[in-house]
């Protein structure tokens, strides 16, 4: 490999303290819906740490030679023609003419030159990806590092093969011309200069928190404004005494709204049973009356099961709401708990 070296590298300066990222994860915890009620009761916590992240960036300058064919539409009319004789000797001549399109392929090839932009970084960072894709420089918001700090920073061979086939492609794509209709066979192949080559450390705070069975990681970027991305799941909160509830209410709604139920469902089967008979005792005979009677069979039948069907659903309501509100009020002690466990932690975290 070509001995590269970096030309330059960049800090971010932090736009917040640790103390204020803790404060920031602690605060997400409590208000989002999903954390289980005695996660500060329970949590253990790490220190705040640094995830530093090397972006790799550089320009450079591309050599590319293409090949590929170009097809041009073009239309092509042919004419028939048709003579019938009849028996009287009779000649009719007639003309059809269709038209198609065809495709004339060329070859062509040739050379691109230009100048691009890439950057990669290290798969391990992968799942930090929007971090780094979110990247802009600003100048006036980092510090150059050292060439100690410089030091931190690798450009592996994949990384430099990466850095030359991603402006080798940019330069092709935002160079090359479609003359023609279509294109195939398309192939390209160039070689690339790299310079101004740099690294910028792209930091971000992190936090883990483990409770029961999971270990969760707070993450953020430690320049901007301070936005909290989860890495993981909450355990399960507590909800046997909830389903325990739901499951006894849903017992007594099914034994209520049991009668109704079975009085609608045999009238519906009965009703459909009767009146295909009558259908087709009235088709089969030709009865008219029969026809009409099993119209009419139909017509009350549905009658009758739909009114027991809402008499279903008026009986099943107060059984709902009990559920309904059971639930509220669990998810509303529940918030209330998370919220004074919260503030517990919070003051003995000042001691």
């Amino acid at each position: 490999m070509e001995d590269y070296k970096f030309n330059e590298g960049y800090l971010y300066k932090d736009s917040f303290s640790e103390q204020d990222f803790l404060n920031a994860v602690l605060k997400y915890i409590k208000d989002d819906s999903y954390a289980p009620s005695y996660i500060f009761d329970e949590m253990t916590r790490s220190n705040v740490s640094r995830i530093n992240i090397p972006l790799i960036q550089s320009t450079g300058t591309a050599e590319i030679e293409y090949s590929r064919m170009i097809g041009y539409d073009k239309l092509e009319t042919t004419t028939k023609y048709k003579t019938t004789t009849y028996g009287n000797g009779y000649q009719n001549k007639t003309q059809s003419t269709s038209v198609r399109t065809i495709t004339d392929w060329v070859n062509d090839s040739g050379t691109i030159s230009g100048t691009a932009s890439s950057g990669t970084y290290d798969e391990k960072y992968k799942i930090y990806d929007e971090y780094v894709a979110n990247h802009k420089m600003d100048r006036n918001n980092v510090r150059l590092l050292s060439n100690d700090e410089l030091k931190n920073c690798s450009l592996t061979p994949d990384m430099v093969e990466f850095l030359k086939n991603d402006i080798v492609n940019k330069v092709f794509r935002e160079n090359i011309t479609y003359p023609g209709n279509h294109v195939k066979n398309e192939e390209y192949y160039g070689t690339t200069t790299l310079n101004n080559i740099s690294c910028t450390i792209v930091s971000l705070y992190a936090l883990t928190i483990s409770i029961r069975d999971k270990n969760l990681l707070f993450v953020a970027s430690s320049n901007g404004e301070i936005e909290i991305k989860l890495f993981g799941e909450y355990p399960a909160d507590n909800y046997d005494e909830v389903l325990s509830f739901n499951r006894k209410v849903t017992a007594e709604r099914k034994e209520a709204t049991k009668k109704p139920r079975t009085i609608a469902k045999y009238t519906i089967i009965s009703t459909i049973l009767l009146f295909i008979l009558f259908l087709v005792l009235g088709i089969v005979f030709g009865i008219l009356a029969l026809t009409i009677i099993s119209i009419a069979i139909l017509i009350i039948g549905f009658i009758i099961g739909i009114k027991f069907m809402i008499d279903v659903k008026n009986i099943s309501k107060p059984y709902y709401k009990q559920i309904y509100e059971h639930n509220k009020k669990d998810y509303e002690n529940k918030r209330r708990s998370i919220e004074e466990s919260y503030q517990k932690y919070i003051n003995n975290m000042k001691l």
